[in-house]
């Protein structure tokens, strides 16, 4: 998908998350860090109105649950601009990022994540967006991060452990 005046990008229906329309509509997030690519996906540069170029992301619902769950028409996905997210299972920070971005400036996410080869680049992710908070520990023992952890408003888990 190529960026430019082919492509429209409209709000969904969940705050935060954008439909790019073009030759192939494609889920996206307005990339909180303009010209860095994550996990090498595509970015879209759209011209507002008044002139001002904003970069969005596309989503893979193939590398995201949480995208697949959007696009297969989740009710809610309770996260949006501003919203303080407790997410358990980061790995390296690929749907985290994407979070980051529909929580914006002004929200945080908390990317837990227990592997040490996922954490460092989940860590090498955050260092980058000021709104994620890398915990690399255990998502199972809430006692041993807490004191990093302030009050959330969602809590989304995708753990790998069969407990």
């Amino acid at each position: 998908m190529k960026g430019g005046s082919k492509v429209i990008v409209e709000p969904h229906r969940h705050e935060g998350v954008f439909v790019a329309k073009g030759k192939e509509d494609a889920l996206v997030t307005k990339n909180m860090v303009p010209g860095e690519a994550v996990y090498n996906e595509k970015r879209i540069a759209v011209q507002n109105e008044d002139g001002t170029k904003v970069e969005y992301r596309v989503w893979n619902p193939f590398r995201s649950k949480l995208a697949a769950a959007v696009l297969g028409g989740v009710d809610n996905i309770w996260i949006k601009p501003g919203a303080k997210v407790l997410y358990l299972g980061a790995a390296s920070g690929t749907t985290v990022s994407h979070v980051s971005d529909v929580v914006g400036p002004n929200g945080v996410v908390y990317a837990v994540e227990f592997s040490h080869r996922s954490g460092r680049d989940l860590v090498n992710m955050a260092k980058k967006r000021t709104n994620v908070i890398p915990i690399i520990e255990d998502a199972r023992h809430p006692a041993k991060y807490r004191m990093l952890v302030g009050m959330v408003d969602v809590i989304f888990s995708d753990v790998a452990q069969p407990d």
